[in-house]
C-alpha cells in the first residue's frame, strides 16, 4: 500500500488523540493497517463534529477575498494572511493581478493569479493588498491598479493592507480620515495621505483594515479571520498553525533594537520615504 502524506496524517492525528501507541495496538488488534486507519479516520471526523460543537463556532462560509498582486510585492505580506484566509472553509480566495501570468515578488518567489483585474469579483468580502519597496509606489501610481482597488474597495465589507501596502490605499485615497498602521518606516508618512498614523500591530477602522510590518500579515489574518468567521475559528486556525511568537532575538521594533543596527537600517528607507512623500503631494 502506497503511504501518501495525507494517510500519514491521519494516522498521525489517531496516534494523538488514543496514545503515543495507539496506532500500532490498533493495527495489530485489527489485523491490517488500512482497518487501522479507518477507525482513526472516524477519530478525526468525531473531533471534527466535536469542534463544530464549541460555542461561536462558524465552520462554513461563502465570504469572497480578493488579495492584489503586483511585480515586487513582498510575498509574506501575502503568504501570511493567505494561510490564514485560505483556511476558511466555504470561501474563494483569488489571487488578483493586471494578467494570469506568474507574478515574482522582490525575492523571486512567483505566484500564479487565479483572477484579473476584470474578472475578479465585484462584491468582495475582503480586498487586501501586501507591501513592498519599489513595486509598491509602482502599483501606487499605475491608474489600472488604482481603479481596480478604488471599485472593489467601494463595495467591499472590509479592505486593508499588510506593510507598504497602506501606499497603495493612500494613494487611491481611501485612508483620508481613517486611523492606520503601516511598516514602521513609514507609518508617520500616513499623515501625508490624510490618516492617522497608529503603532500597532493591527488597526481596524469601519471597513479599513491595516497590518503593521511583513510579519504583522499573521497577526492581520487571524484578526480578519475572528472578524469574518468568530473568535473560535481563529483560535482553532492558530492552534493548527502553531502560532506562538517567541523571536530568538528583540529586534522587530526600532525601539528594541541596538542603535548601531537601528540607524543605517533606518537609513535604507530613505528613499522608500523620499518616493512615498512624492506619491503623496500628487503629479508633480
Amino acid at each position: 500500500m502506497t503511504l501518501d502524506r495525507r494517510t500519514l496524517l491521519a494516522a498521525a492525528g489517531f496516534a494523538a488523540l488514543s496514545g503515543p501507541t495507539a496506532l500500532a495496538r490498533a493495527a495489530q488488534a485489527l489485523g491490517t493497517f488500512d482497518q487501522a486507519l479507518k477507525l482513526a479516520q472516524q477519530h478525526g471526523d468525531a473531533a471534527h463534529a466535536e469542534l463544530m460543537r464549541v460555542p461561536g463556532m462558524h465552520m462554513h462560509g461563502s465570504e469572497q477575498v480578493a488579495l492584489l498582486l503586483y511585480p515586487q510585492f513582498t510575498a509574506l505580506d501575502l503568504v501570511g494572511p493567505y494561510h490564514f484566509l485560505a483556511g476558511m472553509m466555504g470561501a474563494q480566495v483569488h489571487l488578483v493581478a493586471k494578467t494570469r501570468e506568474p507574478v515574482a515578488s522582490d525575492m523571486g518567489l512567483a505566484i500564479v493569479p487565479t483572477a484579473t483585474f476584470d474578472d475578479a469579483p465585484q462584491k468582495l468580502d475582503l480586498l487586501l493588498i501586501p507591501g513592498g519597496d519599489e513595486g509598491t509606489i509602482a502599483a501606487a501610481r499605475d491608474a489600472a491598479t488604482l481603479d481596480f482597488v478604488r471599485s472593489r474597495a467601494a463595495q467591499a465589507r472590509y479592505f486593508g493592507s499588510v506593510c507598504t501596502g497602506t501606499l497603495v490605499l493612500g494613494a487611491a485615497g481611501l485612508l483620508r480620515g481613517r486611523k492606520a498602521t503601516s511598516h514602521w518606516a513609514v507609518r508617520d508618512l500616513l499623515a501625508d495621505f490624510g490618516a492617522t498614523p497608529v503603532d500597532q500591530r493591527v488597526v481596524f477602522d469601519g471597513p479599513l483594515v491595516t497590518g503593521a510590518g511583513v510579519s504583522a500579515g499573521l497577526d492581520l489574518g487571524l484578526a480578519l479571520l475572528g472578524a469574518l468567521r468568530g473568535q473560535a475559528f481563529a483560535e482553532a486556525s492558530q492552534l493548527i498553525a502553531e502560532y506562538a511568537p517567541a523571536p530568538i532575538y528583540h529586534a522587530g521594533t526600532p525601539a528594541d533594537t541596538p542603535p548601531a543596527i537601528e540607524k543605517p537600517v533606518r537609513g535604507m528607507f530613505e528613499a522608500l520615504r523620499l518616493e512615498a512623500r512624492a506619491l503623496a503631494a500628487g503629479p508633480s
